[in-house]
């Protein structure tokens, strides 16, 4: 019996075992992922702090000096708070100050920022603001206008630039020449935009403007005329480098401690859970598998009704029923066993009874031994002759010995030699035989055991029809055909027909109800040949017995 793929069993390990993969896999992914990316984030922010940190100290240097011969100090300095090695180079990546005091070029695509005090990273300053108290930044501010009129003075604050550090010239007291150089670089720049002149110029370097457009315009004004009056008071542009590009990179497993910690939960979660699975699906194929053998074990103990339960419908479920299967057949087997022997010590002990009986008579002179001893003697071997040859048929059709010869017969002139042997029978029970055949019906099968089928059948139908009936043998193409007008079989016995020493009337002996091996060697023949042998019958109305045979290939 094949099991759809839906119930297969294998299937269903596959299944299972492949959604325990899954599971796995994507919970370790999903774990590892999210520690590894809590990790990246947390270096990553710590990375940039220090970054910030470091920029913002060397701006500060590169705003309050006029170079960077002074700054190998300060980055030693750095080196050492942020545990790493700290470079700054000009813009062709030529060292000017190294913690490790290293000389050379460096490349400047590694650099991790301008140093420019003129213009300010705002990512590397917002990160370090971040971490400050908060300040206000004034945007604009109401004021009077110097012509003593009420107007708003809009404020456009120095972009690019670390307030307050950059004074250049205007530190200590301020240089007037410098700073009205600034305003009028600011008012021409401004005059080429098509705008008014500012009214005045903070000393943290943000535009005041009697207007509230254009801040772009100012900012970039301000910006550019900044920075031409202030280049000679600060440090030449530089790269910052952080960290050594020599260093071996950070291992994907190379967490931090509540990183690790959560990983390892998770995985230990993961596995759990596998186990878990596992488990049960070991448990579903194991349990009724231990039922299945003690089940096994009970029959091999000699308890032949020992069952298992069918209720699976896959590949377990099979075997069960086929366990089943088995077990029904093997007891059985077992009680057709019992019954053959107490059968067959029956069937032999009553005529050896009688051949021994008379034989003592005779030896003991209470009979004559005259020629109906003798008769009697011969009936009665014969008859032990009979069963013997039938239960030896039976035993070889058991075993698989039965050899076919097989060949095309004339159903017509076949049945007609079977009844030339049974008509002084018939005569001498007052039974009419008829044996008809379809023309040119034809049989594939061995003449010598279908004759002993149908012979058996035939006289079958003569014992158990009375004096006036008849009995037909009928011949179709593959078919055979044995009715009667005799007393028929209940409907409670006809199932057991063929079973063996079975009769339908108990009372009968042997001498009116033969062996009961008959139908047996008749199904037995039938079997071999491939075809099959049923029987259809009323009790009072007689029965029809049919053998259908294969077809010559």
């Amino acid at each position: 019996m094949r099991v759809p793929w839906r119930r297969s069993l294998v299937v269903r390990l596959f299944l299972a075992v492949a959604a325990i993969v899954l599971l796995a896999v994507a919970a370790t992914t999903w774990a590892t992922v999210n520690a590894t990316s809590v990790a990246l984030s947390e270096d990553r922010r710590d990375s940039l702090h220090a970054d910030a940190r470091a920029y913002d100290e060397l701006l500060e240097h590169a705003a309050t000096h006029r170079s960077w011969r002074g700054a190998a100090r300060l980055v030693a300095e750095l080196s050492e708070e942020i545990g790493g090695p700290v470079t700054v180079t000009d813009l062709e990546g030529q060292v000017l100050a190294d913690s490790e005091r290293r000389t050379g070029v460096r490349d400047p695509a590694d650099a991790r920022a301008t140093l420019d005090a003129l213009d300010v990273d705002a990512v590397l300053r917002d990160t370090l603001r971040s971490t400050l108290p908060p300040e206000d930044d004034v945007v604009a501010v109401p004021a009077e206008c110097a012509s003593g009129t009420a107007c708003r003075l809009s404020v456009v604050p120095a972009s690019g630039l670390i307030d307050g550090r950059v004074r250049g010239p205007f530190a200590a007291g301020g240089d007037v020449a410098a700073w009205r150089d600034l305003e009028r670089r600011i008012d021409r720049c401004l005059d080429a935009a098509g705008l008014p002149d500012a009214v005045a110029v903070r000393e943290d370097f943000a535009v005041l403007v009697p207007f509230d457009r254009a801040a772009p315009t100012v900012a970039r004004c301000a910006d550019q005329s900044r920075r031409a009056v202030l280049t000679p008071y600060v440090a030449p542009p530089a790269l910052l480098f952080v960290g050594d590009e020599a260093a071996p990179p950070e291992v994907l497993w190379d967490l931090s401690r509540d990183s690790q910690v959560r990983v390892g939960l998770l995985a230990g979660g993961v596995l759990a859970a596998t186990l878990l699975l596992c488990a049960l699906l070991a448990g579903s194929v194991v349990r009724p598998l231990r039922r299945m053998t003690a089940t096994a074990q009970r029959a091999g103990d000699g308890d032949l009704s020992a069952r298992v339960s069918e209720g699976r419908r896959d590949e377990v479920g099979v075997l069960a029923a086929a366990f089943n299967r088995m077990a029904a057949r093997r007891e059985a087997d077992h009680d057709a066993r019992v019954r053959l022997t107490s059968d067959v010590s029956h069937e032999l002990r009553t005529p050896l009874a009688n051949v021994r009986g008379w034989l003592e008579a005779a030896q003991d002179g209470l009979v004559e031994t005259d020629r109906a001893l003798v008769d009697s003697l011969h009936d009665e071997t014969v008859l032990l002759q009979r069963l013997v040859d039938d239960l030896r048929d039976l035993a070889v059709g058991d075993a698989g010995g039965l050899v076919l010869n097989r060949e095309v017969l004339d159903l017509d002139a076949f049945l007609a030699m079977v009844a030339r042997s049974f008509r002084p029978a018939a005569e001498a029970g007052g039974v009419t035989l008829f044996v008809t055949a379809e023309p040119d019906a034809t049989a594939y099968a061995d003449p010598v055991r279908l004759r002993q089928a149908v012979g058996n059948l035939v006289a079958n139908a003569l014992q158990h029809t009375p004096s006036g009936g008849t009995v037909r043998v009928h011949g179709a193409p593959d078919s055979v055909a044995v009715a009667d007008t005799g007393h028929g079989i209940p409907a409670d016995d006809l199932p057991h027909v063929f079973d063996r020493f079975r009769r339908v009337d108990p009372s009968r002996n042997r001498a009116t109800g033969g062996s009961g091996l008959g139908l047996a060697i008749v199904r037995q023949i039938i079997d071999a040949h491939g075809g099959a042998v049923r029987l259809d019958s009323k009790s009072g109305t007689g029965t029809t017995a049919v053998v259908t045979l294969p077809a010559a290939r």
